[in-house]
This record gives C-alpha cells, sequence and structure tokens, in this order.
C-alpha cells in the first residue's frame, strides 16, 4: 500500500481537486486502508469544525494550504 502517496493527496481529493487516475486511486486506497480512511475522517472533521468556527465566529484563520502543508508534513504514517 501507498499511504504517504494517499496521505499527500487527501486535501485535493476531499476539495475536488483531483484527476481521474488520482481520484481511483485515493478511492481503492482509502477502501482497502483503514489507516488512511482513519485519517481522511480526521481531516474531513478538522475541515468541517474550522469552516463552522469562521463561520460562527468571524474568526480568521491561517491561509488552509498553509496548515494542511503543516499538518501534512507533521503527519508520521505507519
Amino acid at each position: 500500500m501507498d499511504c504517504a502517496r494517499s496521505i499527500e493527496l487527501l486535501s485535493d481529493y476531499d476539495a475536488g481537486l483531483l484527476g481521474d487516475d488520482d481520484k481511483l486511486f485515493v478511492i481503492t486506497h482509502l477502501s482497502t486502508c483503514s489507516d488512511c480512511d482513519g485519517v481522511f475522517r480526521d481531516l474531513k472533521l478538522i475541515v468541517q469544525t474550522a469552516f463552522a468556527m469562521r463561520s460562527e465566529n468571524g474568526i480568521a484563520y491561517p491561509d488552509e494550504e498553509s496548515l494542511w502543508q503543516r499538518l501534512s508534513a507533521s503527519r508520521v504514517v505507519h
């Protein structure tokens, strides 16, 4: 399994920015790798929570791309 590649593509997958080949790779990988699927569920929860907090409180958060890069760099894949 190529967990590192999957993790790298998750943000773009969630945003609907992947081409067909990468999208199919992520879908297939998430269906067979519970660790990466868990990371994806966590990512979605983080995005939803940040969006809700920003909307409710009018808080300006750091640039999302920079935030995801920092999260990706700090995530250790087993």
